[in-house]
């Protein structure tokens, strides 16, 4: 259908100089850099007709002026936030992309069954404030404005503070709480975020499932002893009992049935961390994903049994505390056939495959119809000033999605 690789990359470029200083793009939430992201944005769709409509919660809307606010959208989504030092396509690809749509519906001539609406979503990362999706959990009623106001960021500033007056001005945005009367099908472009893609030399893939998530932080506490004169059998070292459930975690994510299951540890702090004394306390990470809930409610069980087993072998206390978790999501097989058969009258091959990541995408199908594709990663490298993706692979993503929402937008009534 014809995208335009080059409209695409001036797009990118532009956004990934709203940043502050630093390596990569360093693009907080409610920033003047991101304030600078979402007016590009804006002005790129007043442009071509849209009016724009922000949330008391911080998220962006557009639709066409003459639109029925009231009428369930054919929708197109992601966020202009990055995690410090971060790359410059994470989000942005495919908020561009739903630009991009939005410019080539308006060359084609082509009217759609339903209004066309890009949505921008706040704190995707959760780099400023902590919690991750939060625009989008918002948006669909599973954060409330007392918890948005609990969350702060490193200087004591909460998300509604660093808001501001953007969201007490938002009293005319409609659809501050969304569900499918507002957004009848959803779609989102993402970056890959790793190697599948590219390494089975496929343009497109097409997400069945966002995996759910569970994350720990543990504390081993042992006793802090000389490294010289304490014998082996009688210490309680802290460390030497992390690295025993860091290898235990990598076990049992990998001897999974799914095969699909996933299992990190990220960050860990040690102390006293000196080369001569034992360890007396060790706090570790632990990060578990799946598409499947049994299978993760079930490593989730093992590493437990597993941390615990292992805190009373090595005589050293242990405290686990749930830090996240998300359940899975399937996203809607009635916009994936949509996204196949797009990709298929263009002979644009595509692969089907889960996602690892979360992505806004994941809320919005708790109250709707949702899809997702994704485009390649080079090197697989993303969350780094490194994070790559050619431009004509987004322009040819941004095709499969615009023959999916026609198809999408067409009315049963």
């Amino acid at each position: 259908m014809g995208a335009s690789a080059k409209r695409i990359r001036l797009g990118i470029e532009i956004i990934a100089g709203c940043s502050s200083s630093g390596p990569g793009t360093n693009r907080l939430t409610f920033t003047p850099e991101y304030w600078a992201a979402v007016d590009y944005v804006a002005d790129q769709m007043a442009a071509l007709g849209y009016e724009r409509k922000t949330t008391s919660h911080g998220n962006t809307r557009f639709r066409k002026r003459d639109a029925d606010w009231g009428e369930p959208a054919v929708a197109v989504g992601s966020h202009l936030d990055a995690v410090p030092h971060g790359g410059r396509f994470d989000g942005v690809a495919g908020v561009v992309a739903g630009v991009e749509i939005a410019r080539s519906l308006d060359d084609l001539g082509v009217r759609l069954g339903r209004p066309y609406e890009l949505i921008v979503f706040a704190e995707e990362e959760g780099a400023r404030f902590g919690s991750v999706l939060a625009g989008s959990k918002a948006l669909v009623g599973r954060l409330t404005y007392r918890e948005l106001a609990q969350m702060k960021d490193a200087n004591g500033t909460s998300y509604l503070e660093a808001l501001g007056e953007k969201g007490e001005h938002a009293s005319t945005a409609p659809g501050d709480v969304l569900g499918a009367r507002d957004v009848a099908s959803y779609f989102e472009l993402h970056i890959e975020q790793s190697l599948v893609l590219e390494a089975a030399h496929v343009p497109i893939g097409i997400v069945q499932a966002i995996v759910g998530l569970r994350q720990y932080r543990v504390t081993y506490s042992g006793v802090a002893d000389h490294a010289g004169a304490t014998p082996m059998g009688l210490r309680r070292d802290s460390l030497a009992a992390a690295a025993q459930a860091i290898a235990a975690v990598e076990g049992l994510a990998g001897d999974s049935a799914t095969g699909v299951t996933v299992g990190t540890v990220g960050m860990l702090v040690n102390e006293p961390n000196a080369a001569n004394v034992i360890p007396a306390r060790t706090v570790f990470s632990v990060d578990l994903r799946d598409t499947d809930a049994a299978t993760l409610d079930e490593i989730g069980e093992g590493v437990l049994e597993r941390i615990q087993r292992i805190a009373e072998e090595r005589r050293v206390d242990a405290r686990v505390t749930l830090t996240a978790e998300s359940a899975s999501v399937v996203l809607s097989s009635r916009l994936r056939d949509a996204l196949i058969r797009s990709a298929e009258r263009q002979g644009i091959d595509y692969l089907e495959m889960p996602s690892g990541a979360a992505h806004d995408a994941q809320e919005i199908a708790r109250v709707t119809d949702a899809a997702m594709i994704f485009v390649p990663s080079i090197g697989g490298r993303s969350h780094c000033p490194e994070e790559d993706t050619p431009y004509e692979a987004i322009a040819l993503g941004v095709d499969v999605l615009l023959g999916a929402i026609q198809t999408a937008s067409e009315r049963a009534d």
